[in-house]
């Protein structure tokens, strides 16, 4: 039987960035049984340009941030019956041949991802291997993404983010929807956090490309507006997916270093704020 597969985009205010990605989803060499575009309230023209789009299904709705966008997106899809669901952000383009080859050795036990490019054309060393939710006194990132890795066509790995990893109805079924009150950061992780507890396996295909076109910041350093949800949504990842040390004593030590690294009262508050919502979030 032929499956069906969606591809979800969710989009805020980056119209030149959703044209070239939509033109390169028409023009998959496996051609998709659907996209969904989640405008989260563009106020660009993005909205009156999706309204344009015939082949399009289109959800308008109000900023719900990035992980709003994923639920309405997931949700969508699976009621919808589809039976795959390919995600992404809007600021990626993956190359033609991309779903094909993520298509390869798929089940209904698998995630699969593509190897992300940055814009200079270097391959982005950013997947975690695997985390440590058992020792709260080190790193949470147990293992990152290495050129060693490379040597093989399947990476098992622990996390992906949203930016095109494609997955079988089944695991959805099983693991619900990405947490919607996320806002921005970390649900992708918690999500295949949730994926690994009932036994899926995730792999990176390294013969499925796709192009990053921003950089990354560190929102954890650069104290703006999304710092408070880097924060919280850490802190909550531990909590709701740790062992009992981890979940009692790693929000505390990040309460400490994150304090003494802000330089005005505000961001001190802020901090304490972000540590209380994440050590008592309830999903």
């Amino acid at each position: 039987m032929v499956k069906k597969i969606a591809a979800i985009v969710v989009t805020y205010n980056r119209i030149e960035f959703l044209k070239d990605l939509i033109n390169a989803l028409r023009n998959q060499s496996r051609k998709l049984d659907a996209i969904i575009v989640v405008n989260n309230g563009s106020s660009d023209g993005t909205k009156e340009w999706l309204s344009e789009q015939k082949d399009l299904i289109v959800i308008n709705q109000e900023n719900l941030g990035s992980s709003g966008g994923q639920h309405t997106g997931f949700k969508y899809a699976f009621e919808q019956g589809f039976d795959y669901v390919w995600t992404m952000d809007d600021d990626v383009e993956p190359a033609k041949d991309c779903l094909e080859n993520l298509l390869i050795n798929l089940n209904e036990n698998r995630i699969h991802a593509p190897l992300r490019f940055q814009a200079n054309g270097d391959v982005f060393f950013n997947e975690a291997i695997s985390y440590n939710l058992s020792n709260p006194f080190k790193s949470f990132w147990n293992g990152i993404l290495s050129p060693k890795d490379l040597n093989q066509d399947e990476i098992a790995v622990t996390g992906l983010t949203f930016e095109g990893p494609i997955f079988p109805r089944q695991i959805i079924e099983k693991i619900g929807l990405p947490d919607k009150n996320f806002f921005i950061y970390g649900d992708d992780t918690e999500y295949m956090l949730r994926a690994k507890k009932i036994g899926a396996e995730i792999y990176l295909i390294k013969n499925a490309r796709l192009n990053r076109k921003l950089g990354v910041v560190d929102r954890l350093q650069d104290f703006g507006w999304k710092y408070y949800y880097a924060v919280r949504n850490l802190i909550a990842i531990n909590v709701l997916h740790g062992n009992l040390p981890v979940r009692l004593i790693r929000p505390i030590l990040y309460l400490f270093l994150y304090s003494i690294k802000c330089k005005k009262l505000s961001l001190f508050k802020q901090t304490v704020i972000a540590f209380k919502d994440g050590y008592f979030y309830k999903q």
